[in-house]
């Protein structure tokens, strides 16, 4: 009876990929081929992403390490970047937004970014350390090619986050595709993490001389080759999926430089997004806990490859629930739930740092990422939200702008708080050579002031939060709105009947 029931399954699971295999559901868009193109070759183009992160100037190991980079010159660097995006971040914007080709709007980017991604990272290791003997040139050719490359990472990352925004006009599905796909993309992430410091440290040594992950060798052979195997499956998702948006068939999307800028400043949920973006920026020094726990307490050549593969794996459960807590509580409660959930689960680190096993902290960090998981499925379910929102307030659709600017705005005040780091590692003694961090005595206080930071700012970035009131029912009527308008445009409707349905639905909106 049992070998029965599995066979009926069996056979509903073949006809059920064979019936939607190309074809999507009733009310559905996305078929099955195209939910795995975006799916496994987003984990290439994820993949290759976290790959080329590695080329940032990380304080103490990595690149910085190898050519041996103080604190204060990371700093630096990181200053003078920030400007750079700054100053350029209007350009990519425009350049986005006005992308109007038969692949759509973000796919061209899919397409041809990773040959200048892969060009300029070669060219970080080994032109770079051809300056060595002249500390300022070597930083001054450095940067000039590091944000050369950021350039053009840029806007393959811009083109990868937001395609889950734009191949289905049904927030619920683009939900469930964040969910199911996200947790199978982020192997992208897992297999770099584990793959990358593992064979670095088998082929280059690892140890306070500088080689395994701290070697330019690392750099020179290893990552490009996995870089190309990355973008290489990338391009399964860049064939394989569609551009899907609430639009007039004969729309041509069109943004002016300043309007661009004036609509994307009047959106109330851009700001509080961003709001809530900026006051949670000590987030990133979760990974600096997770490096120098790995590198420096525990220490072993297998450690930084392994439990960066399970801090990562966290993430997979949050991912998987988040379009069901999402579409249960909202986006809004979960956003909240996590925030202070991760502030309250660092608190331990805060008086254990230098008490319990370096293993039990791995442990502590795996909980806290868990709560992250869910937050990498709400930014871009939010940020869909808000896209929406735009495109009803101003009939455009303004992706490029939008992301741009939150870059910007992250990027303006990494500037301000970017002292921060440096403040705490000269506080307690690591200035230049990465082997005093082996030295608990400088380690543990750095550890324990970069947990408080963490603790602090995820509880502050829930604040803006409780003024977002743009619901799930309030967005589906700006989806109608969008739909009808789109009807009236392709001459489907008349001006009269467009007129009258839309003033019932705004009227509707704003009582929900």
């Amino acid at each position: 009876m049992k070998n029965r029931n599995i066979f009926n399954y069996i056979a509903k699971g073949t006809s059920f990929l064979k019936s939607n295999w190309k074809t999507p559901k009733e009310g559905r868009y996305v078929s099955i081929k195209e939910f795995l193109a975006y799916s496994l070759g987003g984990m290439g183009v994820y993949g290759a992403s976290c790959l080329v992160g590695y080329t940032a100037l990380t304080a103490g190991v990595y690149l910085a390490a190898s050519l041996n980079i103080d604190s204060t010159d990371i700093w630096l660097i990181s200053i003078i970047s920030s400007i750079i995006t700054i100053i350029r971040s209007p350009f990519l914007s425009k350049i986005i937004d006005n992308t109007n080709t038969k692949f759509g709007k973000f796919r061209p980017y899919l397409i041809s970014m990773p040959f200048p991604i892969l060009i300029f990272t070669i060219l970080l290791s080994w032109v770079t350390p051809l300056f060595s003997y002249n500390r300022i040139l070597m930083l001054i050719v450095f940067t000039i090619i590091f944000n050369l490359q950021q350039f053009f990472l840029t806007l393959y990352n811009v083109a990868f986050s937001t395609s889950v925004q734009v191949i289905s006009p049904v927030q619920n599905e683009r939900e469930l595709l964040m969910g199911l796909g996200s947790t199978i993309y982020s192997l992208g992430a897992t297999l770099t993490n584990l793959l990358f410091p593992l064979i670095a440290n088998i082929m280059f040594s690892a140890g306070a001389d500088g080689g395994g992950v701290n070697s330019i060798d690392s750099f020179k052979w290893i990552l490009p080759i996995m870089l190309v195997i990355f973008f290489s499956v990338g391009y399964f998702m860049a064939f394989g999926i569609k551009e899907r948006v609430i639009t007039a068939k004969l729309h041509t999307n069109k943004i002016g430089f300043l309007a661009g800028i004036k609509d994307t400043f009047k959106n109330k949920y851009f700001l509080l997004s961003n709001a809530s973006s900026v006051l949670n920026f000590a987030s990133a020094y979760l990974g600096v806990l997770q490096l120098w726990i790995c590198t420096y307490l525990i220490n072993t050549k297998w450690a930084l490859g392994v439990f960066s593969t399970l801090i990562g794996a966290a993430y997979a459960p949050a991912m998987l629930s988040a379009p069901f807590l999402m579409k249960k509580f909202g986006k809004r409660k979960v956003v909240l739930a996590c925030n202070f959930l991760t502030g309250l689960f660092v608190l331990p680190m805060i008086f254990l740092v230098d008490i319990v096993s370096p293993y039990l902290l791995i442990a502590m960090l795996c909980l806290i990422r868990f709560f992250n998981g869910a937050q990498v499925i709400t930014g871009p379910a939010l940020n869909s939200q808000i896209n929406d929102f735009q495109q009803f307030k101003t009939g455009k659709r303004a992706e490029g702008y939008i992301n741009q600017y939150s870059t910007l705005i992250a990027t303006a005040f990494s500037i301000g708080l970017g002292f921060l780091p440096p403040l705490v590692y000269h506080s307690f003694g690591f200035f230049e050579d990465s082997t005093v961090l082996y030295n608990s005595n400088i380690l543990y206080p750095i550890l324990r002031t970069l947990s408080i930071l963490v603790a602090c700012s995820a509880i502050a970035s829930a604040v803006p939060m409780f003024f977002w009131d743009l619901s799930e029912k309030r967005h589906a009527k700006i989806m109608e709105i969008l739909k009808l308008r789109a009807q009236y445009e392709d001459g489907s409707i008349d001006k009269e009947l467009a007129q009258q349905n839309e003033s019932t639905l705004i009227s509707e909106l704003y009582k929900v």
